[in-house]
């Protein structure tokens, strides 16, 4: 038997023994034993005299059913608690209209809220605010309401203030293509770019750049750890206002270049003209407008495969 089951046997016992008594006077010595003894009587008294459980109570009790609480005095009157229910119309019908709007709650942050960082933050907060004082409960639903509106209030400004060319770097495009590299390391950059695991297809691809640094296709290695690099970047707050490290932005454009460099055959001209389009795309992401038009003008005057999109943004700028 645990400390907190001795508590609540003793509480529960009519009269008490010297030694019992001291025991219960030493336990309840701290603010939580004094609450758990507080609401056994509460709850004990209420069902001697066949009233109703207290509201504050049973609001505990609906979290405890949903898996939102592993609070131990609840756990331990939960039989008492699912007894009362089942001989009490009053008591049972106020269980399910809680249960119903806490229910309610949930369905309405995960269907109103795409974003799943911003999601648990809500929820957990308006669970926070249930647990501390059950009288805001009924509140609980409007409060998610406000911070929906205000999320998609911010959502528009976000969408309005940011330049369509921030909002995504490659836009739709294909990320990669095998391009003849086959080696172990490139193969493993590619699988982690897959799973958005940066970090690791930067190490990989790096590795066959110092494996293969003489290998013919090892301009393609660089191009894709631009993109890599580019993609690694992005940074924002709960989908909202976009940054980007510039850091991680410069890499990717040495990246760039380096693929440039040694793409010399003269069989992969496309690629270069690709990599100056990404080169431009990233200084915008960084405001740099003058090097952007550079890059993004050789494009349009070579008739580069993202002339299209490199005269558009040449009309926005």
């Amino acid at each position: 038997m645990n400390d907190l089951e001795k508590i609540l046997e003793l509480i529960d016992k009519d009269s008490l023994t010297t030694e019992e008594k001291e025991y219960l006077s030493n336990a309840l010595n701290n603010p939580e034993a004094i609450r758990i003894q507080e609401t056994y009587l509460r709850l004990k008294n209420s069902l001697k005299r066949n009233e109703h459980i207290d509201e504050e109570l049973l609001a505990e009790y609906v979290l405890y059913k949903n898996n939102l609480t592993s609070e131990r005095l609840i756990i331990l009157l939960s039989d008492k608690i699912e007894n009362h229910l089942r001989s009490c119309a009053k008591c049972e019908e106020l269980f399910k209209k809680l249960n119903s709007e806490y229910a309610e709650l949930d369905s309405f942050v995960a269907n109103a809220i795409t974003d799943k960082q911003l999601e648990s933050k809500v929820f957990d907060a308006a669970k926070t605010g249930v647990l501390k004082d059950f009288r805001s409960f009924k509140y609980a639903i409007a409060s998610v309401v406000l911070v929906v509106i205000i999320y998609f209030g911010l959502f528009l400004v976000s969408s309005i203030t940011i330049p369509d060319y921030k909002k995504s770097f490659l836009n739709g495009e294909d990320f990669y293509t095998s391009r003849g590299r086959t080696s172990e390391s490139f193969q493993r950059g590619l699988d982690a770019i897959d799973n958005k695991n940066y970090d690791d297809a930067i190490k990989s691809l790096n590795e066959d750049i110092a494996e293969n640094a003489k290998n013919e296709s090892i301009f393609y290695t660089h191009f894709i750890l631009g993109l890599t690099y580019i993609s690694k970047a992005e940074n924002n707050y709960l989908g909202l206002f976009k940054s980007f490290n510039r850091e991680d932005v410069m890499k990717g454009i040495e990246s760039f270049n380096k693929s440039i460099q040694l793409n010399t055959s003269g069989s992969f001209d496309n690629l270069k003209l690709d990599a100056h389009f990404y080169i431009g795309k990233a200084y915008l992401l960084i405001d740099d407008i003058s090097s952007a038009k550079e890059h993004l003008k050789l494009v349009v005057d070579k008739k580069g495969s993202h002339y299209k999109k490199a005269e558009e943004l040449m009309k926005i700028l």
